[in-house]
């Protein structure tokens, strides 16, 4: 047993509390009446903005038209990046006590190819007015349209 305590301590050291950097973009589609577009599963009940990870390949650019496509059948045009979000407080450590430092670059979307159709099973999208956003919000989509409130006033892209 001794062997094992030590195995397990070893193992331990080496993967407790790294620190994992998860880079993700996230879409804010808004259409000419104003409208944002939201996801949401059904397991969740929550809506959200279109989004997910990045490939080690992948640009952001890449990787928000791939993400946009993949959930919503939607194909941005000129996705202008807006904010940069630290989403570390959406998501509780991961096993074995790792963190994962999760950032993702906001982009706006005004522009789009094809109709909206969600791509996965299990998932719904819609438009909501601005002034009539589902009471079942999730944190991080009131924190970007923050941020794009910030944007609109200033011009410049910040951290949140």
């Amino acid at each position: 047993m001794p062997f094992l305590r030590s195995l397990l301590a070893r193992f331990q050291t080496r993967t407790l509390q790294r620190r994992k950097i998860a880079p993700k973009v996230k879409a804010l589609l808004r259409d000419d009446a104003g409208a944002i577009l939201l996801i949401k599963h059904s397991l969740e009940g929550r809506w959200r903005l279109p989004g997910g990870f990045a490939a080690m390949d992948e640009s952001g650019y890449e990787a928000v038209v791939r993400a946009v496509e993949e959930l919503t059948g939607l194909r941005p045009l000129d996705p202008q990046p807006i904010a940069r979000v630290d989403e570390s407080q959406f998501r509780p450590d991961a096993m074995y006590g790792d963190f994962f430092q999760m950032y993702a670059t906001l982009f706006l979307i005004t522009r789009w190819e094809s109709d909206l159709r969600p791509g996965r099973e299990g998932w719904d999208a819609r438009f909501f007015p601005s002034d009539a956003l589902p009471p079942n919000l999730h944190e991080e989509a009131s924190q970007a349209l923050a941020a794009l409130r910030a944007f609109e006033e200033t011009g410049q892209v910040r951290a949140y």
